[in-house]
């Protein structure tokens, strides 16, 4: 462990020294929130007794900035937000363990989330539905892609000319 991170070890026993460094290793590949990266800790170290120090370990990352839910809400949100709507992107954040207003900050505004799911359609279909059953797969498509049943309908009838 190199001198900027001996800080965050200091006093902790060796199996918090090994949370220290696992969490560590996990947080430089990508960002975690809070609740998942203890998740993932706690699978990889079973062990009861280090629950405490699990708690110290991800107390001393939050304090020094290393692990933040808002940083990774955001980061997660910039890489789905031109592929997916507001309701899969916070399923997945609930999923991931984040609080609501946390996740609500982060997501997309819905005049944003209207321009993608027109750009989507678009892309992928490019002309309004003929015939029922194609409207219906155009439809599954959208909603497929977490996007709300009124914006889907929008796109669908062709009131595509504002994000309002």
């Amino acid at each position: 462990m190199d001198r900027a991170h001996e800080s965050l070890a200091n006093g902790l026993g060796i199996g918090g020294t090994q949370l220290l460094r696992l969490a560590l290793g996990a947080l430089a590949r990508r960002d975690y929130g809070r609740n998942e990266l203890e998740r993932k800790l706690r699978r990889v170290r079973q062990d009861p007794e280090r629950a405490a120090d699990l708690s110290q370990v991800l107390d001393r990352l939050q304090a020094k900035g290393l692990l933040s839910d808002e940083r990774m809400a955001q980061g997660f949100v910039r890489t789905r937000a031109m592929r997916y709507g507001r309701l899969h992107i916070e399923q997945e954040l609930q999923r991931r363990g984040l609080d609501r207003s946390t996740i609500t900050a982060a997501l997309p505004l819905p005049e944003d989330e209207f321009a993608v799911a027109l750009a989507l359609w678009r892309r992928k279909f490019g002309r309004a539905p003929v015939t029922t059953r194609e409207r219906a797969r155009q439809g599954r498509y959208l909603a497929s892609r977490g996007f709300a049943p009124e914006l889907v309908a929008r796109i669908l009838r062709g009131s595509v000319d504002s994000g309002s």
